[in-house]
């Protein structure tokens, strides 16, 4: 198959999870012998069109039109406020992009990661392509006052494109909630790079320079947690529930590792708080792989997460992970619960900071356990998330689509 994807980030243009996910499926792809072009905003630096890995990169730089838009605006739309910049940016991307798209075709399917590639493939759905939309997160989970125009949008391109993809059941229960058909929907796993987290990889030596980084005794109990530093992570929960935790485990230490609108406020806590270290910097995949092996337990309270790449992570790691679990969450897909035959972490409810700190002290309770179920979680992840099954999967929706509008 020749597959266009529409998409906000591609190495080196990462933010989050979006990017890795579909640098790595990309690839995975080509390596089954399929073709795959990548369609994507291009920054400073970067050339027009390259070759990634087997991947037909196509960048574009966007050419915001506000002087000659601004008579246009309605009210709804300069309620965008600073955010109005970047709705053009997206825009003009989005119109290079389809209009590349059409030149460089034709192509058998095209596919919108979220909703901000979905204007132009809308466009290319227009013109006779399959659509299929992937859905990684939706506005009314991301925002505490959901824009209503990215609502309609969202619900829009569910409607018009021909399947939905999306990383959970949780997902799919959202999306049907909002109205789209649960026939149309599809759920494909993300993956993780299981050789590359790996912890026969890690170098003792470097792990003990890590260890004597941040100040770290031999009996010191490290808790950890890697994302962005924003409410929807949970991150302020987590660090109100460690006053409990400490209650038993009081060589407990906190590191949270990420950037966000919460620097400022978890460094001011970090400053007052003795248990806890904020680190901000950049972590590339090799550092962060060293961050889960220096835990001894990895902390994801989550209030609202589609899927969640570092719980994967931490699994390949052999890490034990205490998830949030209500709401949508796609974590306690990935994590097993200690009630079932093969427990690899525990859920909790991360709008509770006493049930936080449950789940860590329940988790912590028995080193041997808590061995027992890191090495649950690799062989778990080894056995369903692996970039190649996600693939496999996707692969064969991708020709579903496909064979649908012939």
């Amino acid at each position: 198959m020749r597959v266009a994807y529409l998409c906000t980030e591609f190495p080196p243009r990462i933010y989050g999870g979006l990017g890795v996910y579909v640098d790595c499926i990309s690839k995975e792809l080509v390596a089954l012998e399929q073709n795959v072009s990548v369609f994507v905003p291009r920054d400073a630096g970067l050339a027009s069109y390259e070759m990634a890995g087997g991947v037909e990169v196509f960048r574009e730089i966007p050419v915001p039109m506000r002087d000659g838009l601004e008579v246009f605006f309605s009210s709804q739309s300069l309620a965008w406020g600073p955010g109005l910049d970047l709705l053009l940016d997206l825009l003009s991307y989005n119109q290079l992009a389809a209009s590349r798209l059409l030149q460089e075709g034709p192509f058998d399917l095209c596919v919108a990661h979220d909703w901000l590639a979905l204007p132009g493939a809308l466009a290319v759905k227009q013109k006779g392509t399959p659509l299929i939309y992937h859905v990684h997160g939706l506005e009314t989970g991301r925002s505490e006052h959901p824009n209503p125009q990215l609502v309609t949008l969202e619900k829009k391109g569910a409607a018009t494109a021909d399947l939905v993809i999306t990383v959970s059941e949780a997902m799919k229960q959202e999306l049907t909630d909002l109205g789209v058909s649960a026939e149309k929907i599809r759920v494909c796993y993300h993956g993780v790079d299981s050789e590359f987290f790996n912890p026969t990889r890690i170098d003792p030596g470097r792990l003990e320079k890590l260890r004597e980084k941040y100040g770290l005794g031999v009996d010191d109990t490290l808790i950890l947690f890697i994302g962005r530093l924003e409410p929807v992570k949970g991150v302020i929960q987590l660090i109100q529930a460690m006053p409990k935790v400490l209650e038993k485990n009081p060589r407990a230490r906190l590191l949270i590792v990420g950037k966000g609108s919460l620097e400022d406020l978890i460094r001011s806590e970090a400053r007052r708080l003795g248990f806890l270290t904020l680190v901000t910097d950049f972590v590339d995949q090799e550092a962060k792989a060293y961050h889960y092996a220096l835990a001894d337990l990895c902390v994801f309270p989550s209030l609202y997460e589609p899927f969640g790449i570092v719980a994967l992570e931490a699994a390949a790691m052999g890490k034990v992970a205490v998830v949030g679990a209500s709401g949508v969450s796609g974590l306690r897909e990935i994590v097993e619960n200690p009630s079932t035959g093969m427990p690899t972490g525990v859920h909790i409810n991360p709008q509770d900071r006493g049930d936080i700190a449950w789940g860590i002290n329940l988790a912590l309770e028995d080193p041997d356990r808590l061995k027992a179920w890191g090495n649950n979680a690799r062989e778990r992840v080894l056995k369903k998330f692996t970039w190649r099954q996600a693939a496999e999967i996707t692969l064969e929706i991708y020709k579903e689509a496909a064979i649908s509008q012939r």
